[in-house]
């Protein structure tokens, strides 16, 4: 629940640089998730990447109207295309459920996170004068997953196949042109000076912990 994964207190910005101060700010994050995904193992099933994608719809919901705000801003990029969420709900109906609902039809689309939304809300009211820094954090996140959405694509496809892993496979080969797009906006709008890295970084990382609350550590391990 959100009271169990509190924005992080972060230490003073000392790079001037966006990327690199969202990197190291989230670093330790991105490496605890990246230890727990049941789907990065090497056994991962099918009922392991429908879990996964449920995860994702929720918080990319919560996420959605904070990129809205932003996008209003930048008309030039799309923050949240709207076919990654009609990805995520395709490929959700291609896996067949192992249970039904009370029912008797198939578990139902997530609701938005409300961990993910009272992370958010949270940032944010931590840095009213720099909101925008704040959402720019959010979809430094989100934009990040689409590249570890690449590597888990190369991973997953062949085994899980002939299910296509529509969400993971993204922009495909554009992928890579996209995020190289999205910094070089990020660079141009969250300027370098102490107060906007900060809110950028705290949106980041409670963007991410807004994700783990989706992903429980197992068993012996650190949240």
């Amino acid at each position: 629940m959100p009271s169990s994964h509190p924005v992080s207190e972060l230490p003073p910005t000392a790079c001037a640089d966006p990327l690199q101060a969202l990197r190291s700010a989230t670093a330790a994050q991105h490496a605890r998730l990246d230890a727990h995904l049941a789907i990065g193992r090497p056994d991962a099933s099918l009922e392991d990447y429908k879990a996964h994608a449920r995860a994702l719809a929720a918080w990319l919901q919560a996420l959605w109207p904070h990129l809205q705000m932003l996008q209003a801003t930048i008309p030039g990029f799309v923050f949240m295309p709207a076919p990654r969420l009609a990805a995520l709900k395709s490929d959700l109906q291609d896996i067949p459920p192992l249970t039904t609902t009370a029912t008797g039809t198939p578990g139902s689309w997530p609701l938005p996170s409300a961990a993910a939304g009272q992370l958010a809300a949270q940032a944010l009211a931590r840095h009213p004068a720099q909101p925008h820094a704040v959402r720019w954090g959010f979809a430094y996140v989100v934009e990040g997953s689409q590249l570890g959405g690449q590597v888990l694509y190369r991973q997953l496809s062949p085994r899980l196949a002939p299910h296509p892993l529509r969400y993971l496979h993204g922009d495909g080969a554009a992928t890579g042109a996209r995020w190289k797009l999205f910094i070089s906006l990020l660079r141009q709008h969250v300027t370098p000076s102490p107060a906007a890295l900060e809110a950028a970084c705290l949106g980041a990382t409670a963007a991410f912990a807004g994700l783990q609350s989706h992903f429980p550590a197992p068993e012996g391990l650190p949240q």
